[in-house]
């Protein structure tokens, strides 16, 4: 079951692509952004999964959701299915836009044999993200310890990160809403975002480059890259570490208003996976309902 990693690690990749979806917009114009897209991830040429992203931004706040589902050949090897939520408000900063402030974080994944789910909620006054993680049996509901996992074993499980390191952080969903502030807002070319995802603190870290030419779909397309990265900050014992330093990401967004990322290419020391923009749901609503009625048809995730 390792392979279910390498599905999470395209989870983060495409919630950053969805946030920096959705082009330049101003304080005044928090009311009017929402983004329904489909992608499909393959991985040497198979099609292993569908993915629905949605991302929702107004006065009062932003809401993301990632909705995964093993297809083809993966299916076959493991039914598997992830979502991944993310929810804030926003500051607004003078001469600088909207700043965002998370609330809550939610991620689940369910297999055959095994579930996990994570919150990460804030501190109202604080700001201390504290999260509540359990892997469980999703047929008895029983427990299940990190140690009894296949992938895990033979792994130290990570120190907790101090309180002080849980301060002023951003969950996955919310850094990567966070990083398209730094680019459309403030308008700068680099960013780098703190991030805590439950377990380890490690830094989000990226350029915009300037647009140019890419073969996508039999065809030169002009699309503009974003390079993306993870700096590893606590809780990552040597291998981790080594793996994240030679991982990394390209998104290729559309080079319009709306800034609707089209390709996204993930390298690993592993393998290397590429998702396609298969859809904009505000045209091709059929090719979004059949993923998402392929979704519904299975039990939820508890």
């Amino acid at each position: 079951m390792r392979h279910i990693a390498s599905f999470l690690a395209a989870v983060p990749a495409l919630s950053m692509a969805l946030s920096l979806a959705g082009g330049p917009v101003s304080a005044a114009s928090l009311n009017n952004l929402s983004e329904r897209l489909a992608y499909d991830l393959k991985v040497g040429g198979l099609h292993v999964a569908d993915f629905l992203a949605e991302f929702d931004e107004n006065e009062t706040g932003y809401r993301t959701t990632l909705t995964m589902e093993t297809r083809g050949m993966a299916r076959w090897f493991q039914d598997f299915r992830a979502e991944v939520k993310g929810d804030g408000t926003f500051v607004i900063e003078t001469g600088q836009g909207p700043t965002p402030v998370p609330r809550q974080f939610d991620r689940a994944w369910a297999a055959e044999e095994i579930s996990s789910s994570l919150t990460i909620a804030y501190d109202l006054t604080t700001g201390l993200a504290r999260p509540i993680e359990r892997t469980f049996n999703p047929l008895t509901g029983e427990d299940i310890a990190l140690d009894d996992l296949d992938w895990n074993r033979g792994r130290k499980a990570p120190e907790p990160v101090p309180d002080d390191m849980r301060v002023g952080v951003f969950d996955p969903m919310a850094a990567f809403v966070a990083a398209r502030g730094q680019i459309v807002h403030h308008r700068e070319n680099e960013f780098r975002i703190p991030v805590y995802d439950g377990r380890r603190r490690y830094d989000l870290v990226g350029r915009v480059e300037a647009p140019r030419l890419f073969w996508i779909g039999g065809e030169d397309v002009e699309l503009v890259p974003v390079i993306a990265g993870i700096e590893p900050v606590f809780g990552f014992d040597r291998e981790r570490t080594e793996s994240m330093q030679d991982s990394g990401g390209k998104i290729l967004f559309s080079p319009d208003d709306r800034f609707i990322p089209v390709q996204i290419i993930l390298e690993g020391r592993a393998f290397t996976s590429v998702m396609n923009l298969t859809a904009d749901c505000r045209v091709d609503t059929a090719t979004c309902e059949q993923i998402a009625q392929a979704g519904t048809a299975d039990a939820e995730i508890p």
